[in-house]
Parts: structure tokens; C-alpha cells; sequence
């Protein structure tokens, strides 16, 4: 297959898209270009409403650091994070090695539900957010020298200026931004530093621009690097344009490559990367800052394998140093703390930053988390699940809870259906937006929905309702009563003589675990008739002994899995 179009014709449960890489910045932008435009076609595609995508890397990520040779490549892993947190349990990552031992785990990877995997030499692994140990001796940053910060008269370069002056004893900073001595209040930061009694020069650069950055370097021979420079450009993945792509990534990766090609023959004593929790969780609305940030941590681990001191610093918000995070609305700051992610102060954040530089990982995440039951724990990210104790969303347990409220509708009268729904569609409608208030007369944008609030109310009501509705929902039916006569229409089929047996199908395969699966001797079957695994040959004793398992319709299968199931249970 060329093509979406090819593709589409056929119909695929799963489609697989490989990410080529990139040598060098102008690349890498460009492959992640083609990767947005791919799955925005793929997701504007009605034909594909059933397939799958898994999109595939090689280098991005693994266990150990020394696994990230394209950092390029982890640029599209934060741009797919954040369209698996859009659109949940349709998307799939895997990096992936040279050998056919993992080319042929591929498929039973895809199918063990997990949306991030690593696969080496046919053995899988997904990413878990672990605890960082206790040091109570680490080597610190030396900060005696030249220190050159981006971004240095922006909120947190402003901070981090003031914090290595005062705590570290810093005397030599070089502030670059795109305005220099231009910038608003630079004058009174250099003299504000001048008086704690650092030098300060202060420069206008754009640091994605190479050239520029290497005259400043040639200028200014630096000793340490901190790297605070980025913009923001938040949309909805399938609204987000090339340029607003690129007007992210160009002060994130082009700079930090940048940097890191201009100083690595130097060997400063701190290369500290600012990075973001949205590279590694994926936030919804922040493709290009999460594709940004991602490229940033991969490139702290790459110059780890190359020997090369880096630190990518995955910051949770900072709240109250004028940053980005204080741009938050209370929509967002709910949905923060909703994955468990709270908002740092200033004092805690500088605390946070002495006690990572200088530790030896290449990446760290400091961040306020919340780590007791989730208000929703269903929807906790995967890359929390060892931290947070709570069952394991799947999509099993949105099967049966559609496949309840199908029951629940069909055994109400029309009228009952209608209020029914028009309960749901209310309740989802307050636990996004977060309030009591609602008229179902209303339109969703008076209530105070936008394009990503519309994108999280479309996944809660796909979860409780199990249709594939659209992310324009809210703008085609555009109030809580509209939307409740298109959900009873779409309903209305299905509820008529209680739920489907495709749905009671489904929900009973996704309700066994793979292992139970894999012992019964059922896996291999299930994914070759799923399309995802080549079809093996039956021996004559196969099929003597039972009847041939493409022969069998969804019921069969299901009674021959819980019979199989059963006789495990009576031999133990």
C-alpha cells in the first residue's frame, strides 16, 4: 500500500505507518509535518472509522538510554502522544529494532492493549513513570563559569537567572532572547543582577537560527547551558496547521540540536534542557509543544550515550512565575489535575532544579503529583500505571458499560430513552466543564465549550455509549438537546430488542486477559482471525479433534474459550 487512499479501499483492521527519521532539524520538522498530515487524513476518513493506526520508529525511545539514537524520531512520539490522549484506544506506538524476532511480536503487541511499546530482540516493553531514587551525594553543576541561558529574560530564564546568582554563586550570564536588551524589563534584571553581583550581557538571538547562535558562542565561549526558550501554539490535533508546527518546534528542537552540536566539543559542565510533562503525557491540545518537548528528552539521552553531560528537565506547570502554565484556564488546570499532575510554585520548582541537575539521568520528571485514587481513575495515563494503584482501563470496561446502558435503554419507553440520555449528556457536560450549571436549551458554545473541551466530551460519550461519534460533535448538534435526539437516533437501533451480540461479543473477548488468552491456546487464533497474524497450517490431528476455528461463528468462539477457560480452572 502507497497510500491512505490505496489503504482505505481495503478496509484494514490495522494500519501500519512507518516514520522514516530525520538527519537534521530541517528533516526531522518535516517528517513530523508528514506524520500530522497522515493521521489528521487518517481520523478525516470515515473509511477508517474501524482501523486501527500503529505507527512505528526506530530509536525514539527503549529501555536504557543508550536505545535513543534518532531523537528526531521522538518528536513524532510526543506529536501521536498527543493524539492518543485526543483519541483514546485508536492509535498505537512501537519502536522497534532490526530483528524479525520483533517484526513478528508486532501484531501481539498491538493487541495487548498497550498504546506505547518498545520492542527488541521479540521482547516488549512499555514506559512507567518510576520514583526517582535518594542521593544523598551527587556530583553538583559547576556554575562558576560563563552560563548562557535561552529564553534568559522570559519568566523562567528570569528565575533561573536570579537562582544561580544567589544560590549558586553564578557570575558570568549570558541572556539570550529574540529581543535582547529590547526585551520588556531586561534592563531592570541586569541591573538587578549587576547588584547581586554578577556580570550579565545581554543579547538578541534567535536561537533556532544556527549561524546567529554560533557567532554568540564564538563570542561568548559558555561553561554551563540552560536551555528555558519556547513558545506555545495550542490547537486540537486535527486543527493544528504546518506553520503553528513549526513555529513550536523551531525554539524547542532546532535550538536545542543546535546547541548541542555547537557546545558538544566543548563539554560544558551542565547542559540542562527545559522540558515539559507534556512530551511524556501526551496533553491533549499541545501536539507541537509535546512533539517539542519529547525531541528534547530523547536528545538529553542521546548525549548521555555519546558520553556528553545532559539533563532534560520534564517540568510539570509552574504556576505564579508569569510562564506558560499561568496561561491555564480553569479548564485546563482541571484536566492537569485530573491525569494527577498539580502545579508548581516558584520555590518549589528552584528546589526541584537543584536536585536533578547534576544526578546523572538523562531525564527527569519534576512535577507536584497527585498519586492517590484518580477522580477518574479509568482514564489515568499508562505512563503512570506504577505509580497509581487503579484498575487497568481497557477496552473491555467500555464495552460493558455501553452494553449496560443499551440495556438500560431498551427497557424504557421512547420518552425514557430520551431523558435517559439527556441525563447523560449532562453529566459528561459538567465533569468537563466542571460546573452544576445546565440548560439543555442552551448552545454548547454558551455553555462554555471550545474545540478541546468538545474533544474530550466527544471521548467520554464514545466511552459510555460505544459509538464512534465525531470531534465536531458539539458543532453539529450544537446544544445538549440536539446532541440527545442525535444520540437516541443512533441508539434507537441497537435498543430495540436489547443489546447487540456484536456488542456482547466484543465486551466478552475484551473482558478476558490476554494471559488467559495466551494459556488457553486461543491467542494465536484470535489474531489470525482478526487479520494480525498469518494463518498457520492445521495438522490433520487439529483438525480431527475439533472443528476448525474459522469455521466457527462470534458465539462459538466465545463458548470455546470459556470452556477452555473452565478446564484451567478445574486442573488447578
Amino acid at each position: 500500500v502507497t497510500g491512505l487512499s490505496e489503504a482505505a479501499v481495503l478496509a484494514p483492521d490495522t494500519l501500519v505507518v512507518p516514520h522514516p527519521g530525520g538527519r537534521n532539524p530541517e528533516e526531522i520538522r518535516a517528517g513530523v509535518r508528514r506524520m500530522l498530515a497522515v493521521v489528521q487524513d487518517w481520523l478525516a476518513d470515515e473509511r477508517f472509522a474501524d482501523t486501527g493506526l500503529v505507527v512505528t520508529t526506530r530509536g525514539a525511545t527503549g529501555p536504557g538510554p543508550a536505545a535513543v539514537t534518532d531523537p528526531g524520531a521522538a518528536a513524532v512520539w510526543g506529536l501521536i502522544r498527543s493524539a492518543q490522549s485526543e483519541h483514546p484506544d485508536r492509535i498505537v506506538l512501537a519502536d522497534l529494532d532490526d530483528t524479525d524476532a520483533s517484526r513478528r511480536l508486532l501484531p501481539s503487541a498491538v493487541a495487548s492493549g498497550e498504546p506505547q511499546l518498545a520492542l527488541r530482540e521479540g521482547t516488549m516493553s512499555a514506559p512507567r513513570l518510576v520514583r526517582a531514587p535518594r542521593r544523598e551525594e551527587h556530583a553538583p553543576a559547576d556554575w562558576t563559569g560563563t552560563v548562557l541561558i535561552t529564553g534568559g529574560t522570559g519568566a523562567l530564564g528570569r528565575e533561573v537567572a536570579r537562582h544561580l546568582v544567589t544560590e549558586h554563586g553564578a557570575t558570568e550570564l549570558v541572556l539570550l532572547s529574540r529581543s535582547g536588551a529590547e526585551a520588556h524589563g531586561a534592563g531592570e534584571l541586569r541591573e538587578e543582577l549587576t547588584a547581586l553581583g554578577a556580570r550579565v550581557t545581554l543579547v538578541a538571538c534567535d536561537v533556532s537560527d544556527r549561524a546567529a547562535l554560533a557567532r554568540v558562542l564564538e563570542d561568548h565561549p559558555v561553561t554551563a547551558v540552560v536551555h528555558t526558550a519556547g513558545v506555545l501554539a495550542d490547537a486540537v490535533l486535527t486543527s493544528l496547521t504546518p506553520g503553528q508546527l513549526d513555529t513550536v518546534l523551531r525554539p524547542k528542537l532546532d535550538a536545542a540540536w543546535h546547541l548541542h552540536e555547537l557546545t558538544k566539543d566543548r563539554a560544558p559542565a551542565a547542559f540542562v534542557l527545559f522540558s515539559s510533562a507534556a512530551g511524556l503525557f501526551g496533553s491533549p491540545g499541545q501536539a507541537a509543544y509535546a512533539a517539542g518537548n519529547a525531541f528534547l528528552d530523547a536528545l538529553a539521552a542521546h548525549r548521555g550515550s555519546l558520553g556528553l553531560r545532559a539533563v532534560s528537565l520534564a517540568w510539570g506547570a509552574w504556576a505564579g512565575s508569569g510562564g506558560m502554565a499561568d496561561r491555564l484556564d480553569d479548564a485546563d488546570a482541571r484536566r492537569m489535575a485530573s491525569g494527577g499532575v498539580l502545579p508548581l510554585d516558584t520555590a518549589a520548582g528552584l528546589e526541584l532544579f537543584d536536585t536533578a541537575v547534576g544526578r546523572g539521568e538523562p531525564v527527569l520528571l519534576p512535577a507536584r503529583l497527585d498519586l492517590g485514587t484518580p477522580r477518574d481513575a479509568g482514564r489515568v495515563a499508562p505512563l503512570l500505571r506504577g505509580l497509581v494503584r487503579v484498575p487497568r482501563r481497557s477496552g473491555g470496561t467500555a464495552s460493558v458499560a455501553s452494553a449496560a446502558l443499551r440495556r438500560d435503554l431498551a427497557a424504557r419507553t421512547p420518552e425514557g430513552r430520551t431523558a435517559r440520555l439527556l441525563e447523560l449528556v449532562r453529566d459528561e457536560a459538567r465533569q468537563v466543564l466542571g460546573t452544576e450549571e445546565f440548560e439543555a436549551e442552551l448552545p454548547f458554545k454558551d455553555l462554555g465549550f471550545d474545540s478541546l473541551t468538545a474533544v474530550e466530551f466527544r471521548n467520554r460519550l464514545n466511552e459510555a455509549t460505544g459509538l464512534r461519534l465525531s470531534a465536531t460533535l458539539v458543532f453539529d448538534h450544537p446544544s445538549p438537546a440536539a446532541l440527545t435526539d442525535h444520540l437516541a437516533a443512533e441508539l434507537a437501533p441497537s435498543v430495540a430488542d436489547g443489546p447487540r451480540e456484536e456488542d456482547t461479543v466484543r465486551a466478552a473477548l475484551a473482558a478476558l486477559p490476554v494471559a488467559r488468552l495466551r494459556e488457553a491456546g486461543l491467542l494465536d487464533s484470535l489474531l489470525e482471525l482478526a487479520g494480525l497474524r498469518p494463518e498457520r497450517e492445521q495438522s490433520a490431528n487439529d483438525e480431527s479433534s475439533r472443528p476448525s476455528i474459522d469455521a466457527m461463528d462470534a458465539e462459538s468462539l466465545i463458548t470455546l474459550a470459556l470452556d477452555d477457560l473452565v478446564g484451567d480452572d478445574d486442573a488447578l
